[in-house]
């Protein structure tokens, strides 16, 4: 019997479908509860971060929101302090200002005296100056008295005074330009002839110890002073004490 077109094209149309299906058949029946899905595209936010003062930190991170257009500011956004002399010391709290660069300073902005003798560092040529000198204008040590002090009528160097003397041998050892001349001093008690040997005495063990402590006995002058020069008040025990010393001048 010959075929309508209509029935060729339906016959073929049921083929595809057929095919079809059994291609989908085995996936269907695996998964038949899983569906399509449509995707929708969400709308892209777009996010604007503000510097209103225009600082470079923005508005959620700045503590400081006002600064003035064209200032300096931290990480935090608030404006950093001038410092005209670059020492890391604002000026509003520089109490040395106009400082040379790459000199060390203090918190106040002056500059550091490491060794306290009254002359900065950038100009001292003796640092670190025993605190027991004075000084001159080079920072170089002229004079002092030592914390050797005798009980009365003695002149002996004995375990308390050990470690004063052994200081200053340490000293002249890493400083041997220096002559030194030592000054023994009594108080006022007994009389001026006494007095005056019992101040050689107490030079001369000052000189006996620091030669003990490898000083060489060509670089110490003894001399003794009796009472004069006081330095404390001889009408009290104590400053009577502070009498009975030795002082020490350099010479270089």
């Amino acid at each position: 019997m010959k075929q309508t077109p209509l029935v060729i094209v339906t016959s073929v149309m049921m083929a595809l479908l057929c095919v079809h299906a059994a291609q989908e058949a085995p996936f269907s029946k695996e998964f038949p509860f899983i569906q399509p899905i449509s995707i929708e595209e969400a709308p892209l936010e777009v996010i604007v971060e503000l510097d209103s003062d225009e600082d470079g930190v923005m508005d959620k991170n700045d503590k400081c929101p006002s600064t003035i257009k064209g200032k300096s500011v931290d990480i935090f956004g608030c404006q950093l302090k001038d410092d005209s002399d670059n020492d890391a010391v604002p000026d509003d709290d520089d109490k040395c200002p106009n400082t040379p660069a790459g000199i060390k300073v203090d918190y106040r902005g002056c500059e550091v005296d490491s060794d306290e003798d009254g002359i900065t560092d950038s100009k001292d040529k003796c640092p670190d100056t025993s605190k027991e000198f004075m000084v001159d204008g080079y920072g170089c040590p002229q004079t002092a008295t030592l914390k050797v002090q005798f009980a009365s009528g003695k002149y002996k160097v004995n375990d308390q005074l050990v470690n004063e003397v052994q200081e200053f041998a340490l000293f002249l050892k890493e400083n041997k330009g220096y002559q030194v001349v030592l000054f023994g001093y009594t108080d006022n008690l007994g009389n001026e002839k006494v007095n005056k040997t019992l101040s050689q005495n107490r030079a001369d063990s000052v000189k006996e110890a620091l030669t003990r402590y490898g000083i060489s006995e060509t670089r110490l002058t003894a001399i003794g002073k009796g009472a004069e020069n006081p330095i404390a008040d001889n009408a009290t025990p104590e400053g009577r004490a502070r009498n009975r010393r030795i002082e020490v001048e350099l010479i270089q």
